[in-house]
């Protein structure tokens, strides 16, 4: 009997011996995970572009440039490149210094002069300006290249005769509008973020000429309108019309939106990171 109480009392031992080792494991491991960690040790940009670097498990982070003329770093921790050269990102937080190290590269944004080296290209057609403001927030978040789209023959500056006349006919008979100085050869670009506004239901015209010049094998386009209306059905049929008229392109579902936070989510989230 007192053998078998012995041989249980040591099996119970063991038992909480495992249990204990266990859990200070598991609490090794709750607390390794509790970490703060930078979400990039490294990055490179060209002039012009932001990336936002973020710490996990943190709240309360000082941020830092040890050379703010290459790089500079706001509170929230969003880099934006200022010339080239190299720089390092601190985050401080918890008595620890977490480093990113940056490096940024020299870039000239113009498709007929493709010398930047960036595979992203943002296109926009833009007439009353709207377009042309969330085309150039991108390029300055991404760095990437640009080209204007533009009928040869510009449109009137009158509303009216521009809503209810040009964009309307060229929408009812599915028009190709001639555009100028479209770029010969988008052949470096992987990526292109197409900016529009929503003209009669659908994507303008000439944004169709331009998707007709190129083979997009290999290349993904970005959908990014608004309208006054914002009716996102419209939007979808734009969409549409883009998949239809960019041969062989990988089109994403895109953004419908005018609202700057959300379109530099999207951008970090579909276009960066990628």
């Amino acid at each position: 009997m007192r053998k078998n109480w012995k041989r249980i009392t040591g099996i119970v031992l063991a038992f909480i011996l495992i249990i204990g080792q266990f859990m200070a494991g598991v609490s090794q491991t709750q607390a390794a995970s509790k970490s703060p960690k930078l979400s990039r040790t490294s990055l490179t940009l060209t002039v012009g572009q932001s990336r936002k670097l973020s710490v996990s498990n943190a709240k309360n982070v000082k941020w830092t440039s040890s050379d703010k003329k290459v790089a500079t770093v706001s509170k929230n921790g969003t880099v934006k490149a200022k010339k080239s050269g190299k720089t390092t990102i601190t985050a401080k937080v918890s008595g620890k210094s977490l480093k990113c190290k940056v490096t940024v590269k020299k870039k000239q944004n113009n498709a007929n002069n493709q010398t930047s080296g960036s595979r992203i290209l943002v296109a926009y057609f833009s007439w009353s300006g709207t377009s042309e403001r969330i085309a150039k927030d991108i390029i300055a978040q991404t760095g990437a290249d640009s080209y204007r789209i533009e009928r040869a023959t510009p449109y009137s500056s009158d509303y009216s005769t521009v809503a209810y006349g040009e964009a309307k006919t060229e929408a009812d008979t599915n028009a190709r509008p001639a555009i100028k100085n479209a770029p010969k050869s988008i052949a470096q670009y992987d990526k292109i973020v197409l900016c529009y506004p929503i003209w009669w239901h659908t994507a303008p015209m000439t944004v169709g000429t331009f998707l007709e010049k190129y083979d997009f094998t290999g290349k993904t386009i970005y959908p990014v309108s608004q309208s006054a209306s914002m009716d996102r059905s419209q939007f979808e049929e734009s969409v549409t019309f883009v998949k239809n008229n960019a041969k062989n392109a990988t089109v994403d579902d895109g953004l419908f939106s005018t609202n700057s936070s959300r379109i530099t989510d999207y951008i970090n989230q579909k276009v960066l990171e990628k």
